[in-house]
């Protein structure tokens, strides 16, 4: 095999791979597969790819064409699928996969290798029209964008006008025939721009590949890298995996859990779930879906499931865990596992939960709390009984006060001089650096697995997601919030630890996580 590849899958594994040369997400697939974690087969391509595309200026090394050729031989053998067969067409994902933990920052696309021919081939395979011309749909959007940079606003616009139509609050209720026009009419769009949709499925894994390639080196990659003070990151390696649907029918569905609640440290499973999405629908923030409640109500045995995992891989990688997954048809699968994201109070509890419960011992938990500086920790409460104006979903705990602003760019501008909300539709990740410079983000739509919680979180800020009550007016810089309208530079108010959103300021009570702190004084070689 050559050396610059990798594959993963029951019964496929290679064994340990480095994640300095295949990446995060690839070595913990290979890692789960061998655990008998149920991971979809998949091959990923070493980051010493990265190096020579961007080494040759942006041109792809000359054997690419063979490590994918190689890759997708193996999965072809996994599946028992052919990739372009008109029968039985195998799908797949293309994602990027540092070293280093990126959520969010660089580019993915799913269901690539479908062309008419496979759509009807899915269409057999499956008995399910719908599923197949959705995955249709769904990937030109996406292969449009993220490949040939179009417009996503040209793609959203149709999907509304054709949810319209049919009198849907939701695209998953879309009928076949709408799902059919909106492939059709995507098409268009490719020829309208004069960058043709190419039908031959090697030519889009190529396209597709590059592109992940390409977003290494993105504004915002760079940006988040820069923040991570992680500038000498050596490239990311390029994932490929065979698909599985959350969209294939109504016991399918995608989602996001974190074995522990990421900004209190609570030892909760906290998740968003979706029926009939793919996981980008959950992740982008775009989605909002049930929660850890609900979905064990609801789907009982995949909830038990996914708890049992989550302490497995918990205890290998002895860190809370982030995990996204996909349940087909009931079956679940997990497609990722990563150390989650946290705010300081919860790095604080997970430290001392995890050695109370034999996971670490005190050295390695101390190791956990390296450059956290426990004794300025505080939680953060409204100490008013102020009422709210409006309630959203806590993404990450504490309080924040400050002046309204409706982009990135305001935002690190305001902030130079006083605190600033961010508030927007929903975030994306090319927010990052408003993030970073704002005190708390509020946003209309979304869950608190979204990548843009997940960031708001690592740099500790204060986070309200899917708040209904918000409604922006971009062009006249407005927005009405339960009722009352605000102007951007208005100050408001939002608590992410219950969802709570204020007009103004409100006051603020401190309070120091005195039985954690004295927890770790306990522990052999921390200084008082």
């Amino acid at each position: 095999m050559n050396p610059k590849l990798t594959v993963f899958g029951p019964n496929r594994s290679t064994g340990e791979v480095s994640r300095e040369r295949f990446g995060n997400k690839a070595a913990t697939l290979v890692e789960m597969s061998g655990l008998g974690v149920p991971v979809p087969p998949g091959f990923a391509l070493s980051v010493e790819v990265c190096e020579e595309y961007f080494a040759n200026g942006g041109r792809l090394p000359d054997d690419i064409t063979e490590l994918l050729r190689e890759g997708i031989a193996g999965l072809e053998e996994a599946t028992g699928q052919i990739f372009g067969s008109p029968r039985r067409p195998l799908l797949v994902s293309v994602r990027s996969g540092a070293a280093i933990s990126m959520p969010g920052i660089m580019e993915t696309v799913l269901n690539v290798g479908l062309n008419r021919d496979a759509v009807r081939g899915l269409l057999s395979r499956t008995g399910n029209p719908r599923f197949a011309w959705d995955c249709y749909r769904r990937f030109l959007a996406q292969f449009g964008d993220v490949v040939y940079a179009h417009d996503p606003a040209r793609y959203r616009v149709l999907l509304r006008e054709a949810m319209d139509r049919e009198g849907v609050p939701d695209e998953a209720e879309l009928d076949t025939t709408s799902l059919r026009d909106l492939a059709f009419q995507y098409e268009r769009l490719f020829a309208d721009a004069g960058t043709p949709f190419p039908a031959n499925v090697p030519t889009q894994l190529l396209a597709c590949t590059e592109a992940v390639l390409r977003s290494w080196r993105s504004p915002r990659a760079e940006a988040f890298r820069r923040l991570q003070l992680a500038d000498d990151a050596r490239g990311t390696a390029v994932t490929v995996q065979a698909m599985v649907f959350g969209n294939l029918d109504a016991a399918s569905g995608a989602g996001v859990a974190f074995t522990r609640n990421p900004w209190s440290g609570e030892s909760e499973l906290t998740l968003d779930f979706r029926f009939g999405a793919q996981g980008e629908e959950v992740v982008s923030g775009e989605q909002t879906g049930l929660d850890q409640v609900n979905f064990a109500r609801v789907l009982p045995a995949q909830s038990a499931s996914l708890r049992t995992i989550g302490i497995l891989l918990e205890r290998h990688y002895r860190d809370m865990q982030d995990i996204e997954f996909t349940i087909q048809a009931g079956e679940l699968f997990i497609l990722q596992s990563r150390d989650g994201k946290r705010t300081p109070l919860a790095t604080l509890r997970i430290a001392v939960d995890l050695v109370d419960e034999g996971v670490l011992d005190e050295i390695e938990a101390g190791q956990q709390l390296a450059g956290l500086d426990i004794e300025a920790i505080r939680v953060r409460r409204v100490a008013t009984a102020a009422e709210p104006i409006a309630n959203g979903t806590p993404a990450s705990g504490g309080v924040a006060s400050g002046m309204i602003a409706f982009s990135a760019e305001r935002a690190e501008q305001d902030a130079l001089e006083t605190p600033v909300i961010l508030v927007r539709p929903t975030a994306s990740p090319d927010d990052i650096e408003g993030i970073r410079a704002a005190a708390g983000l509020l946003v209309s739509r979304g869950g608190r697995t979204s990548h843009a919680a997940v960031v708001a979180r690592q740099l500790g800020k204060v986070c309200v997601v899917n708040c209904n009550a918000l409604v922006i007016d971009l062009g006249r810089h407005r927005c009405e919030i339960g009722g009352a309208e605000f102007r951007e530079g208005d100050v408001i108010s939002i608590d992410g630890d219950t969802g709570a959103v204020y007009g103004g300021t409100v006051e603020v009570k401190e309070e120091r996580p005195d039985v954690l702190i004295k927890a770790v004084k306990t522990w052999g070689g921390v200084k008082e």
